[in-house]
């Protein structure tokens, strides 16, 4: 699923003013219809409230999903209670868009993978701004340019931007890395500037062979194992995936299915699922490809030096 996002921003990055739109532009209308119809649209309650207002009815031949912390809301539209369920409902879908209002464009825009922004030629006034803050991490691949006229008040620009490609030296996180031959071979890896995790890359001995093998995962002995565990697999992604919304159906039953599996196998009466998914620097991860840890700790408390088994997440304080 490709996560996309919609909007129109003036020079000052004003997108909205007591609720509506400050200004009518029928060319960016009509670019708006034509990119989310028959698709899925995301929208705040706000923003959808808006949209009643002016049209009378939720967007024509569109499913809206209704974002809001309200628990009784009632709407004819599909309602979720944060952008991450509103995802998970339509993670089939080929793409998905975020129409507004700006607390759902800032937490889209960290998960995004596609902005479409019309650019409006003017400083207008308003109250709610567009959240773009690192703009660094899009690359703009289309633009088109059109004067005011008519229909359209002010000139805009129609530009299309994608999230950037990880610099491939970004693939590995060494502030991560636990044991020292841990940091040697992701070294290693590093300068290879590849995945390791993606299944055309990845190393016999690097990574371990798999215990399980389905169409979507494998599962694999850590080849780093927590201390003090009795059991320790990691679920690797057969397809590079760095989002919990870019899963399918499909991908987490199959992870159902290696649970059940892994459960009668390992006689585990209790263990725990750690997945790391997102920036390496905040989720724990040596490596920038959403995995899953099985963890199962040893319940002899009598071994020496004996801890309870701690899944490490968060970035790494400065040493002093």
């Amino acid at each position: 699923m490709k996560l996309s996002i919609i909007a129109a921003v003036a020079k000052n990055g004003i997108i909205g003013k007591n609720g509506e739109l400050p200004w009518h532009l029928g060319s960016d209308l009509r670019r708006f219809r034509k990119l989310t119809i028959g698709k899925t649209v995301i929208t705040g309650r706000r923003t959808h409230e808006s949209i009643i207002r002016r049209l009378g009815r939720p967007l024509d031949d569109r499913r809206t999903i209704v974002v809001t912390r309200q628990n009784n809301y009632e709407s004819e539209c599909e309602v979720a209670h944060s952008l991450e369920e509103a995802i998970q409902r339509a993670r089939n879908d080929d793409e998905v868009f975020v129409i507004g209002g700006a607390e759902l464009y800032k937490e889209a825009l960290i998960v995004g993978d596609r902005l479409y922004l019309t650019e409006v030629d003017t400083t207008s006034p308003g109250d709610t701004f567009f959240p773009w803050e690192n703009k660094v991490l899009w690359r703009e691949t289309a633009r088109e340019e059109y004067s005011s006229d008519e229909n359209n008040e002010y000139a805009t620009r129609f530009l299309t931007f994608e999230r950037k490609v990880l610099a491939l030296s970004s693939y590995i996180n060494m502030e991560n890395a636990r044991q020292e031959d841990q940091r040697i071979v992701m070294e290693h890896i590093k300068e290879t500037g590849i995945c390791p995790f993606c299944p055309e890359n990845r190393v016999s001995g690097e990574v371990l062979d798999p215990v399980w093998t389905g169409k979507h995962w494998v599962f694999v002995p850590n080849r780093w194992p927590y201390e003090f565990t009795r059991v320790h697999l990691m679920g690797i992604a057969e397809r590079h995936v760095r989002f919990i919304h870019e899963l399918t159906d499909d991908e987490w039953l199959e992870v159902r299915m290696f649970i059940d599996w892994a459960i009668k196998q390992y006689n585990i009466e209790s263990g725990a699922l750690g997945i790391r998914f997102g920036n390496p620097v905040t989720n724990g991860a040596t490596v920038d490809h959403l995995h899953i840890h099985l963890v199962v700790a040893d319940p002899d408390v009598t071994r020496p030096g004996y801890e309870r088994v701690r899944f490490a997440m968060g970035p790494k304080p400065p040493q002093k």
